[in-house]
């Protein structure tokens, strides 16, 4: 014992993590054994490769999950078909890229089961069905501390690029446990990995401050799009209008019950989509320049156009029509504590997610979904590292 504590020790943080280290370095503990996981790996443009990793035991305040559900989100795609994260950062495909932050692993929309946990977790337990919130705050800055934590410059948010976190698009993964919510047993796996987009179209709504009796305007019928048209309704909105190019999306909108649908390329859009009433809230959720002005055209004096959509650096608007109807531009970035509101929506069946989902794949078919996604006609996709187990 005494020539274990002589031995100099380098771990000075205080956190649970390195406690735990500190332990094992003075009484000679091992850690726990690495597992050989299989992750999808995205080694260059189009290129998909499921290779082996390793995951340690969960820290102390974490949960290990055998993820059973990964949806495929417009940033993936745009990581798969282009190479560029966040519209602005090029990924490094190069062999030291893929061994470090982002490591080119895919993957934030996504539920699984919990098969271990850490030593301070007493909410969650072995075999519970929980949905990630893939965003992970420092809790300490100045944004965390306003309570818009999805501002944090610190945000740890998992496959992102961007945040050079890896993703979970795997067998077997870690998270924090504070971020990973319980499902009922009625509600499905692939429903708790939708949860997340569903929280960016929430965020949105939430905004937007759309109410009882608003006139709401959707542009683009994506996931996002229909997500925050089925929001926008459950928050009480008296009619939602959502517009696309893809006639298939419009009868999926149809088919959910949306109120009207109209082509985003028909000749006379703005005529046809006002009739002499203006929207309340208009959002724009397909990040087509074009399509962000015809939103501000059809907004009401006084109104709010909120961008969901990704855009470039610099889009042109008419910001002087804008300014002169005293229309609210704002934009949304994630979300914000929205989870539990997301979950309750879903479990009391306000909001249906079920029939968003076009086509279910396992993880070794990951490049095939992504090429299917990639036809555009696909609402949601989702990939299944470990299908889930019959209800």
């Amino acid at each position: 014992m005494a020539e274990a504590l002589e031995r100099p020790i380098l771990l000075l943080d205080a956190g649970p993590a390195h406690s735990r280290l500190l332990e094992r370095a003075m009484f000679d503990v091992p850690p726990p054994p690495e597992l050989e996981i299989d992750a999808v790996i995205l080694e260059g443009i189009k290129q998909l490769r499921i290779q082996k990793r390793k995951v340690g035991a969960p820290a102390a305040n974490q949960v290990q999950l055998q993820i059973n559900c990964v949806g495929i989100c417009g940033s993936d795609m745009a990581y798969w078909a282009k190479g560029v994260a966040g519209g602005f950062v090029q990924l490094d495909f190069t062999p030291q890229g893929l061994c470090e932050g982002y490591c080119g692993q895919l993957g934030h929309e996504c539920s699984g089961t919990v098969v271990a946990v850490g030593k301070d977790v007493t909410h969650l337990g072995v075999g519970d069905r929980v949905a990630l919130e893939p965003g992970v705050p420092c809790a300490d800055c100045s944004q965390c501390r306003r309570g818009r934590y999805n501002l944090c410059p610190k945000m740890s948010f998992i496959g992102s690029a961007v945040n050079k976190v890896p993703g979970a698009m795997c067998t077997v993964f870690n998270h924090a446990a504070s971020y990973c919510y319980k499902l009922p047993p009625h509600v499905s796996l692939e429903e708790g990995a939708m949860l997340e987009p569903m929280c960016v179209s929430l965020q949105a709504v939430t905004r937007a401050k759309v109410g009882l009796g608003h006139k709401v305007l959707v542009s683009g019928a994506g996931p996002i799009g229909l997500m925050t048209a089925l929001c926008a309704r459950a928050a009480g909105a008296a009619s939602v209008t959502i517009t696309d190019v893809v006639e298939a999306k419009l009868a999926k909108a149809r088919e959910l019950g949306i109120e009207h649908t109209l082509k985003a390329d028909a000749p006379d859009l703005l005529e046809a989509l006002t009739g002499g009433d203006r929207f309340d809230a208009v959002f724009e959720c397909c990040g087509v320049p074009a399509a962000l002005r015809t939103c501000i055209e059809a907004a009401a004096p006084g109104s709010v156009v909120c961008v969901v959509a990704n855009f470039g650096e610099t889009t042109p608007v008419n910001l002087q029509l804008a300014a002169r109807r005293e229309i609210d531009i704002i934009g949304v970035y994630r979300y914000c504590n929205l989870y539990p509101k997301a979950l309750d929506l879903v479990a009391t069946g306000k909001v249906n997610l079920k029939p968003l989902i076009s086509k279910i794949f396992s993880m070794a078919e990951a490049n095939q979904a992504f090429e299917y996604f990639a036809t555009g006609e696909p609402i949601k996709v989702i990939i299944q590292p470990n299908a889930p187990k019959a209800q």
